[in-house]
């Protein structure tokens, strides 16, 4: 019998703690950009590896046609083969561990920068100091401009135009917001295709 002698609050704080390390040092390595590369290149190599050697087969099957003299690439005998488990590569533990974990990295990803990135890019934010335009990417300034016939020229490029009420000399228009949704129905995409694999596994 085990007596825990913790109070609430320590466990409250414990729980706290744990929490604030997954989200500062977990997260950001999830999320990042460059090992889901690797992770998809390594689980691509290891598909084609499963393609190019035969599946399933009987261990005499392997021994004849992967001998170990002389060895396929100077390494991949036979023994190799069953060891490492390149016979069944779809149903191993650890071409399954990558499948999750490159998973777990499209969803880190997808609600901790794509949603909100969308969250944001559909809000109308208004910009009225000249040093907030120089902060764009774009921006250019003109002398005798008038908005007067701007909100149709942009409607007809397809822009959404929005301007205040009480604000006739200020507009604002956007297009493009159907390319913030793409990458959110890839990772969606590509997160149902992992699922679909282990499922069928």
């Amino acid at each position: 019998m085990t007596i825990d002698n913790n109070t609430p609050e320590e466990k409250s704080n414990w729980l706290s703690i744990l929490g604030r390390s997954l989200r500062q040092d977990l997260l950001p390595v999830l999320t990042n950009l460059k090992l889901a590369i690797i992770m998809l290149l390594v689980i691509a190599a290891f598909s084609i590896t499963g393609t190019i050697i035969e599946q399933g087969q009987s261990s005499a099957f392997y021994q004849s046609n992967y001998p170990e003299n002389p060895a396929l690439f100077g390494f991949i005998t036979w023994k190799f083969i069953l060891l490492t488990g390149l016979d069944h590569v779809y149903r191993t533990w650890w071409f399954l561990a990558l499948l999750i974990l490159f998973g777990t990295s499209l969803t880190a990803c997808t609600f901790t920068r794509q949603l909100p990135t969308l969250k944001a890019a559909r809000r109308w934010k208004f910009y009225e100091q000249p040093k907030q335009f120089q902060k764009l990417a774009l921006s250019a300034e003109f002398e005798n401009a008038s908005l007067h016939y701007l909100p149709e020229i942009l409607k007809k490029r397809k822009y959404q135009v929005f301007q205040e009420e009480d604000k006739s000399d200020i507009l604002y228009a956007r297009k493009g917001l159907v390319g913030r949704i793409g990458p959110i129905v890839v990772h969606i995409g590509i997160v149902v295709t992992l699922l679909g694999s282990i499922w069928v596994q």
